[in-house]
């Protein structure tokens, strides 16, 4: 195994671990201060996208660089807008309605979408392990969300909504990026994308204030919000940052320590509890993403090399 694969699989290892802890984090804020889930994002944005430009800077790095080049700063508007915005406020907002676990899983859904772009950008049915990998994965969201039966519907239809977009946000933000970050960087891609997504939803926000957003935390919420900034900008960074030397599907695939992190954390911290059904829904979700690992990865990376050159 070369060196570049086993920096790639730390990166993916601690990003997904991170993440999965970032979200019960964030169920417990929201529970403590009853802010939206805008309010919160643009501060995480912004901030963290302001910190990882200046510590580009601190380096000698020219961040500024990608602007003067049209079609990679169009490319990074879009993910800034619907991939770091989109899928943040999607996964975010999902947690206020649902809890954390539920959020994460929908999330981890979203390797299912990518199978299927692939499948549509080949103009190939998938294999049959890979419809396999879908049908596992659309029985455990079923379950999931109806915890076995039909007269027993646990999620409400915005929540059955914000997570579909969870899982393309996801999809999103895994595929589109793969080209911008080999010619620039992940630190220049991640910097920007958050703190445009910041500042875009910001203007969308004329309500919002700083002062009365500061006036809603203690020392605790404070401190928690600072740890969820730096938690959650890491995992992003390593997660990103995996794509440059792992495919994307392998990438999706070894995040599924996600879904048991956030799992683990919310049953021991947050006292969450889950149906029987709904448990075995999350078991059959991560199952078939890891049906995603027995195929032929060549093809798929090929598409997308291709699509990125």
């Amino acid at each position: 195994m070369s060196n570049s694969r086993r920096l790639g699989l730390a990166m993916i290892i601690s990003g997904a671990s991170l993440w999965g802890l970032s979200g019960p984090m964030l169920q417990w804020f929201f529970q403590e201060t009853h802010l939206s889930s805008s309010n919160y994002l643009v501060i995480r944005l912004i901030a963290a996208g302001i910190f990882t430009l200046i510590f580009l800077s601190c380096r000698k790095e020219n961040e500024f660089a990608i602007w003067k080049h049209p079609r990679h700063w169009i490319q990074l508007l879009l993910f800034a807008v619907l991939g770091m915005l989109g899928g943040q406020y999607a996964f975010i907002e999902t947690i206020q309605v649902s809890n954390a676990v539920t959020a994460t899983l929908f999330q981890f859904a979203g390797p299912v979408l990518i199978t299927i772009y692939v499948a549509i950008e080949s103009r190939r049915w998938p294999s049959k392990i890979h419809f396999l990998a879908i049908v596992t994965a659309l029985s455990g969201i079923f379950l999931l969300i109806t915890n076995g039966s039909l007269d027993q519907i646990l999620l409400t239809d915005k929540a059955l909504w914000i997570g579909f977009l969870t899982a393309l946000g996801f999809a999103f933000y895994t595929l589109q990026p793969v080209s911008l970050i080999k010619t620039w960087g992940t630190m220049t891609i991640i910097g920007w994308g958050m703190l445009l997504g910041g500042i875009v939803l910001y203007l969308l926000m004329p309500s919002f204030s700083f002062a009365s957003m500061a006036g809603a935390l203690n020392i605790g919420t404070l401190s928690m919000l600072i740890a969820i900034i730096v938690i959650s900008t890491l995992s992003f960074l390593f997660y990103i940052g995996s794509l440059k030397y792992l495919s994307p599907t392998e990438t999706s695939l070894l995040s599924s320590v996600e879904p048991l992190v956030a799992a683990l954390i919310s049953f021991l911290w947050l006292k969450e509890t889950f149906g029987s059904y709904q448990l075995l829904g999350g078991v059959f979700i991560i199952a078939g993403v890891l049906f995603l690992s027995m195929k032929e990865k060549e093809e798929e990376v090929m598409i997308l090399q291709q699509k990125g050159a």
